[in-house]
């Protein structure tokens, strides 16, 4: 799952795979709406789509953060692979411009049967060395793990899983 984001990147990209009780389908429809993101996680405080591509999918978006502490903005572009049940995103511009404020990660969904599936979500972060200490601060414990356990409570409370 993993591995176009490890081929991009020779630094260890953290993975987290979590298993799900909900249907794989719901799962991919959350995943794939950049929208629900503040949801279900919690430094998200907003969301605004700049660019659909021609089936309608967020392809480039804009977020804020941390409303508590301040205010982080960043955009994202998407790139979705259906079959696969894929979503992969990163900073956009930042690839070629700004490597320091990097941002790129991919989520792929395992459908398990019997309304289960399992996710493996992988997140690569350089923004910590362009951040204000405060941002480093709020962010310090935000990991592939903490985001893959948030996004298993968001789908198995939308599923009505209990």
């Amino acid at each position: 799952m993993a591995q176009n984001l490890l081929r991009r990147y020779p630094r260890r990209v953290p993975v987290a795979t979590i298993e799900i009780g909900a249907d794989v389908d719901l799962c991919w429809t959350l995943l794939a709406d950049p929208r629900l993101v503040p949801e279900w996680v919690p430094a998200v405080a907003q969301v605004d789509v700049i660019d659909r591509d021609a089936a309608g999918r967020a392809v480039k978006v804009a977020f804020v953060g941390m409303p508590s502490t301040g205010s982080l903005e960043y955009q994202l572009d998407y790139r979705y692979d259906e079959d696969e049940r894929r979503v992969a995103w990163s900073t956009a511009g930042a690839l070629e411009r700004e490597p320091e404020r990097q941002i790129v990660g991919e989520a792929r969904l395992e459908d398990l049967g019997g309304g289960r599936c399992r996710l493996h979500y992988a997140l690569a972060a350089r923004a910590g060395r362009a951040l204000p200490q405060w941002a480093k601060d709020t962010l310090a414990d935000d990991n592939a793990e903490k985001v893959a356990r948030a996004f298993q409570r968001f789908a198995e409370r939308r599923g009505g899983a209990t």
